[in-house]
């Protein structure tokens, strides 16, 4: 790997890697990548604004996270693509909070009308008033990381506090092929001293950045996530850490990147079981659509890459909510779409209870040839349970759906997305944690004095 943060090499070299001052490229040796394996704990936990909420991670739990840092967003008033601005992200984070099915709160959009320097405290600061869930922090540089951490600090009640109950999840996504940028990396290192979780992922993307082959592609993003992985635990043994992926294919006839493909589902199968071998829990990537807008494309690539990556076991699915265009556009429809469909696919994961009162022999019995079953108990008891019970997927007859007005589900979607900015206010930050972070974020924002590189967007 090319290693361009110069702490992270030297921690490398130091470990005992073979180390190229002039191309710094490292070479790791195989028993220090294993014993830094060894040092990432199998599960952890990450916290809510409260401590009452939180996300588990470990074999037999699977999680959901709307999409990162989309730069445009659909009007939802006038359905226009525009550039995404600090009220959008508001807004997303209030729909998000409102969504049953969504466990994760990411930075949806970008908020492109602030100074580039500006935007990720304010970002953070808008996640933290509008969502008790959990939350993204800023690894894309040293200084944004530790911002990040100052922030979540005043919302744990100190650093001790944060270290023992994280409230951040970091994305570092390595430059392939095979490279460590200087800015993510210490973004990475700022993350592990303070115990925050961070998932390392690639988007490798075969034929362009990657292997054109599957297998190939899986062998690069295992160097680039191991590495990943032993930086973190050479920064701060036991950091958490989740082996993740954004791989999938470059599109052969456009040079896109090809979220949406089928093979972006067998990545993540291939991924899970790789992380399983090195005993780690993961993240990968569902829901991904290269759709422009809600429709048909965008409801067979979603369902296709949500479930397989739920199936195949993925701790962590980001992008399961609100990508449209490969995660370069989000949409609020879209949110409230991918929340029913993450319902939908936590009920396929969760499969078939069988015992003596599901089985229903008795009930069978009693009810006999040619009854039926809605006035039995038995069914008021348990349909709550068996049945995923959808709230906008329309299952009226023809004639119902006319009187109706005929709706097709994208305008129903957005009258519930507009209901629920209208209606949803999440729980209120007490008034003095608020007064805090505001003036941290406007001395953040006055020490900086020119803007910083843009952030990786996955």
């Amino acid at each position: 790997m090319k290693v361009l943060d110069p702490h992270a090499f030297e921690l490398l070299r130091d470990a005992g890697s073979e180390v190229d001052l002039k191309t710094s490229v490292v070479k790791i040796p195989e028993h220090v990548l294993k014993e830094g394996i060894r040092k990432a704990p199998s599960s952890f936990t990450l916290f809510g604004r409260e401590k009452d909420y939180r996300l588990k991670f470990e074999p037999g739990r699977t999680y959901f996270s709307s999409q990162g840092s989309s730069s445009f967003v659909l009007d939802l008033e006038t359905g226009v693509r525009r550039r995404s601005t600090l009220n959008d992200l508001k807004s997303f984070y209030v729909l998000v909070d409102a969504s049953d099915n969504i466990d994760h709160a990411s930075w949806v959009v970008s908020a492109d009308d602030l100074p580039e320097y500006a935007g990720p405290a304010r970002e953070l600061l808008e996640a933290f008033r509008n969502t008790t869930k959990t939350v993204d922090g800023d690894t894309y540089g040293e200084k944004n990381a530790r911002d990040s951490i100052e922030m979540a600090s005043i919302i744990a009640g100190g650093e001790n506090e944060l270290r023992k109950y994280p409230r951040l999840l970091g994305f570092v996504n390595p430059v392939s092929p095979l490279e460590h940028s200087k800015l993510m990396t210490e973004g990475l290192r700022v993350f592990a001293q303070y115990e925050q979780p961070t998932s390392i992922a690639p988007e490798a993307q075969g034929g362009a950045t990657a292997p054109v082959t599957l297998a190939g592609i899986l062998v690069q993003q295992n160097v680039e996530v191991l590495s990943g992985i032993l930086i973190s635990q050479l920064t701060h043994p036991g950091a958490p850490v989740l082996y993740g992926t954004v791989s999938t294919i470059a599109d052969m006839k456009t040079g896109n990147v090809a979220l949406g493909a089928v093979e972006t589902g067998l990545i993540n199968i291939a991924t899970a079981q790789l992380a399983k071998c090195y005993g780690l829990p993961t993240r990968g990537t569902g829901g991904a659509t290269n759709a422009k807008v809600p429709d048909i494309q965008a409801g067979y690539e979603k369902a296709l890459t949500l479930s397989i990556a739920a199936m195949a076991g993925i701790n962590f699915i980001y992008d399961a909510a609100g990508m449209l265009e490969a995660s370069r556009t989000a949409s609020f429809e879209q949110i409230v779409l991918d929340n029913e469909l993450c319902g939908m696919v936590l009920r396929s994961i969760h499969g078939i209870d069988v015992n003596e009162e599901t089985m229903a022999t008795e009930v069978i019995k009693n009810v006999g040839p040619g009854g039926h079953f809605l006035s039995q108990k038995h069914t008021l008891d348990y349909f709550t349970m068996e049945h995923y019970l959808p709230t906008i997927l329309d299952r009226s007859t023809w004639e119902t759906w006319q009187k109706n007005g005929s709706k097709e589900i994208r305008a129903t979607a957005r009258e519930t997305a507009r209901k629920i900015l209208r209606e949803h206010k999440a729980e209120p930050l007490e008034k003095t944690v608020d007064r805090e972070l505001e003036a941290l974020v406007k001395k953040i924002d006055s020490e900086c004095s020119q803007e910083t590189p843009a952030r990786n967007s996955t």
